[in-house]
């Protein structure tokens, strides 16, 4: 436990004092779980919690730590928090998306039952969102697939990307305030990823979101430059899932809005229509592989979803990508 409150303190700024589960608490246990975890109790930021280190080298799926971690904290009534040596990329997302407290070795951190504590230690003077700005989404997602812009300056990316000075550096201020980024230099500042585009992706997961702000239906074709296939669609382009009959494009909420005011678009509904459009709050353009959404948002999209084969290939879709 040495190497993890050496690494709270390191993120907290206080030491997180540690001790043995009670004896009392360790009765209650059932063997299978004394047999696989150790189990320590602590504070982090005044919150009680136990640590379930992980004996062994051997690692259990994202669902079996869901259900081990969901009996332990039955069993002290406060939050469980999962320690593991390592873990691999696509595993460590799985957890994430089912919401499992965990520590890995001194690299990530993620403490869900913890967040609005974490919110309040680490926020910065102004209040900030949960997740990523749509802006700073953009930049992160335009830099893990698009183009490398590490070590950037603000004027070098106002030049490539759709959004003005101001809201790119509060973009930039967003991203570096969750300890995804740094910036160097005085007047001119430079963007510095600290990790590389894999790990990267892995740390911003928590503070990313569907790029999608409303789902219509409409009967008018979409003007040529704005029929980028989205959803299902774009997910049988990259993976083995099979085609929709009906065509799914993505538009930025914006455009949709001009396209109605100018009667491109004359009606659309919530209910039916011969096409799904998607209103993204950033442009699914700029980043597109040959009329399909991007990869990433594409995960975001499907990210919570309940269906185990399109879990399956999005991984699959992820391991393929060329970080």
């Amino acid at each position: 436990m040495n190497t993890v409150t050496h690494y709270l303190k390191e993120v907290f700024g206080e030491e997180v004092v540690v001790e043995p589960a009670e004896d009392d608490v360790l009765r209650k246990v059932p063997f299978i779980l004394t047999n696989t975890y150790a189990l320590w109790k602590g504070k982090i930021l005044n919150k009680q919690v136990y640590f379930a280190v992980k004996k062994g080298e051997e690692l259990l799926t994202p669902d079996q730590f869901r259900k081990q971690t969901d009996l332990l904290q039955n069993i002290v009534n406060e939050p469980v928090i999962l320690v593991l040596k390592g873990m691999e990329s696509y595993n460590r997302n799985r957890l994430i998306q089912k919401k499992v407290n965990f520590i890995l070795g001194n690299k990530q951190i993620f403490l869900p039952d913890l967040l609005v504590d974490l919110k309040d230690y680490l926020k910065p003077e102004r209040e900030r969102q949960e997740y990523l700005t749509p802006a700073a989404q953009y930049l992160l997602l335009f830099h893990l697939q698009k183009d490398n812009l590490n070590g950037y300056t603000y004027k070098q990316l106002q030049a490539i990307l759709p959004y003005n000075y101001l809201t790119l550096s509060r973009a930039v201020e967003d991203i570096t305030s969750r300890g995804l980024s740094n910036t160097e230099g005085g007047k001119e500042k430079h963007l510095i990823f600290r990790e590389g585009r894999k790990e990267l992706w892995t740390m911003a997961l928590p503070f990313l979101t569907s790029p999608v702000k409303k789902t219509v239906y409409i009967n008018e074709e979409l003007p040529e430059q704005f029929r980028i296939l989205t959803n299902i669609n774009a997910l049988a382009h990259y993976t083995n899932i099979g085609d929709a009959p009906v065509d799914h494009f993505a538009i930025s909420a914006k455009e949709f809005q001009r396209l109605h005011k100018k009667g491109t678009i004359l009606m659309f509904s919530e209910y039916d229509g011969q096409y799904k459009v998607e209103q993204w709050k950033y442009n699914p353009i700029l980043f597109g592989d040959e009329g399909y959404v991007d990869r990433l948002s594409l995960y975001l999209i499907f990210r919570n979803t309940s269906n185990e084969r399109i879990e399956a290939e999005l991984e699959t879709m992820l391991e393929r990508m060329s970080w």
